[in-house]
């Protein structure tokens, strides 16, 4: 219970923290390594909630590798806001697969259930507004908010989805994320290479 509580509290200061980057972005269009330095804390207060990824049993690589994931989510998503709707549907999929592993894990009936079932139907309600033609966009205030939402729930129920009597490394802790993700995952270095051939910044 203890721990259930930590991880609720840290969910709920990362996203908090997001959407404040997010909105700082949207009003004042701040340097890009103010919003990173927003990402890196919202890493560090995911690790500090007992919220990260036990990939090597190492905790310093553990978090750094935590951090990585936060910080690229959080850019991914933001990046991949480009086209009407792409954003929402493919973090309503990537919820979906997060529910999913609940149900496999017989604990449908949790408070990551309801958070996720939550965002669910807050990204269909936009989605009504964000198809093609697009009447509104979630700009760097909703991307911010989904990217750090995203990533500390993939980590909660996907990298963290493992056999519990095995407390070692398991092959579907990376395909799960992976293939959950993909869009985000290959779309990034896609616009990164694309801006930089163009002569601007991937970062702006």
């Amino acid at each position: 219970q203890e721990y259930l509580n930590k991880q609720l509290i840290g969910i709920l200061l990362t996203g908090t923290l997001g959407f404040l980057v997010g909105l700082a972005d949207d009003s004042y269009d701040t340097n890009p390594m103010l919003k990173f330095c927003g990402q890196f804390v919202c890493a560090v207060i995911l690790i500090s909630t007992d919220i990260y990824i036990h990939i090597s049993g190492i905790f310093f690589i553990d978090a750094l590798f935590t951090i990585f994931w936060v910080t690229g989510i959080m850019n991914s998503i933001n990046m991949l806001d480009n086209m009407d709707g792409i954003t929402a549907s493919t973090s309503l999929v990537i919820f979906g697969t997060c529910l999913l592993c609940l149900i496999f894990q017989r604990l449908f009936i949790s408070t990551y259930s309801f958070i996720l079932i939550g965002l669910m139907g807050a990204i269909i309600g936009f989605l009504y507004y964000n198809v093609h033609p697009s009447k509104m966009y979630m700009g760097d205030t909703g991307s911010q908010f989904l990217g750090v939402m995203l990533s500390s729930m993939s980590i909660l129920l996907l990298w963290n989805f493992r056999d519990s009597e095995s407390g070692n490394f398991e092959l579907k802790q990376i395909l799960i994320p992976l293939f959950a993700f993909a869009v985000p995952i290959i779309d990034t270095p896609t616009v990164a290479i694309r801006r930089l051939a163009r002569g601007q910044s991937p970062f702006v």
